[in-house]
């Protein structure tokens, strides 16, 4: 019933009082939310949601009669929307009795972790029914969260008391969802374009206050949902840009013309700058049509500047499945200059009007996203 910390932040602690940043404001209220909203599906009454400080042992989650106790270092975290699963499944599956009937300490074990088992199990139900979740993007986010745990494990930290070894708890929930293929997608390859010049070609889309999509995502670093929510237009860095928020702290400048982002803030402050800013989609769409990206990526505190150099290209018009729905798209493939290997493929729907699927390249794997749903004003 209790997780290990698998990301350690930096915490600030007054007198055994939490202080939370902006940014993990923002996750408690998302926590809040899905609990709240986990509670309503399954008819249940409301579950007390407390944010601990970070101390010596190291308990990510922990649930106990009607709370849900969390650990202020897992706010940030990549695996805590399969963390708070995991907890929430106690809750539902009503594992607040005692474990009795035990003939021996090692009958004991075996129950509490058979519940581990099932509270696994029961989270991929719960993001499915709560999160909307396909039931693979709900598998590979808990299964992408037990490889953390594992990776965690293996550089000399004890397995969490009551569970099994990840690796068996990886197994078991395999063997409950069979078929579902929970492996990364391949990058792509090298593709022949032959331009169709009859094609008038789909221009950037226009955005209006309130429009919004949600998101599941998952990579190595972990997985989850997200949202993304246009809340007006403003002027930056001499543009008209449309400003999308992620929770109520995070803001990302994109301007309005081509799309290109300029700017990401949380609680008003400029924490990326992108020099010139990064425009991918080479408008109008049509199949051949590219665009060279070239310029900065600027983090502000701490200092940090990453180059990038990328051809984006339309490398196909395809007809792709997602849990909202089936789309017309046009693929858009990003490729390092000059050697041609890919970094950013982007699946992008005139209908939705925003990209409904996307493969990137990230420090030891691929980052995937999938559209969950959205609403245009």
């Amino acid at each position: 019933m209790n997780w290990i910390v698998i990301a350690i932040a930096l915490a600030v602690m007054t007198g055994g009082c939490v202080t939370l940043t902006p940014v993990q404001k923002d996750s408690v209220e998302d926590v809040q939310h899905f609990a709240d909203a986990t509670t309503t599906a399954y008819k249940l009454p409301s579950i007390r949601l407390t944010i601990e400080p970070a101390t010596n042992l190291n308990i990510g989650g922990r649930y106990r009669q009607g709370n849900f106790y969390l650990n202020q270092t897992q706010l940030t975290s990549g695996g805590l929307t399969a963390l708070v699963a995991h907890e929430l499944a106690h809750y539902v599956l009503g594992h607040d009795a005692a474990l009795t009937g035990a003939a021996s300490t090692a009958e004991y074990i075996r129950l509490q972790e058979k519940r581990e088992l099932d509270a696994n199990a029961k989270a991929v139900e719960i993001l499915v029914r709560v999160k909307g979740l396909t039931e693979r993007q709900a598998l590979t986010t808990m299964v992408v969260f037990l490889e953390r745990v594992a990776a965690h494990q293996a550089k000399s930290n004890a397995n969490t008391q009551g569970h099994l070894p990840p690796a068996e708890e990886i197994a078991d929930l395999k063997r409950r969802f069979p078929g579902l293929d929970t492996a990364r997608p391949p990058s792509p390859g090298p593709v022949d374009v032959v331009p169709v010049a009859t094609t008038a070609g789909v221009p950037a889309p226009v955005w209006k206050a309130g429009d919004h999509w949600t998101f599941w995502w998952a990579s190595p670093a972990g997985s989850g949902t997200f949202v993304w929510f246009i809340d007006r237009e403003d002027i930056s860095e001499g543009d008209v840009s449309y400003v999308i928020k992620l929770g109520t702290q995070r803001e990302f400048f994109i301007r309005k013309s081509d799309l290109a982002v300029q700017l990401e803030k949380t609680g008003g402050e400029v924490q990326v700058r992108y020099a010139p800013p990064e425009a991918r989609y080479p408008w109008p769409l049509t199949l051949g049509a590219e665009r060279e990206v070239k310029g900065i990526r600027e983090e502000i505190k701490p200092p940090k500047v990453d180059s990038r150099h990328q051809v984006c290209r339309v490398e196909g018009e395809e007809s792709v499945a997602v849990r909202a729905g089936t789309f017309r798209t046009f693929r858009v493939v990003c490729r390092n200059k000059p050697s041609g290997e890919p970094m950013l493929q982007l699946w992008y729907s005139p209908e939705v009007k925003n990209w409904i699927k996307e493969w990137r390249s990230v420090t030891d794997g691929v980052l995937e996203r999938e559209l969950i749903s959205y609403t245009l004003r």
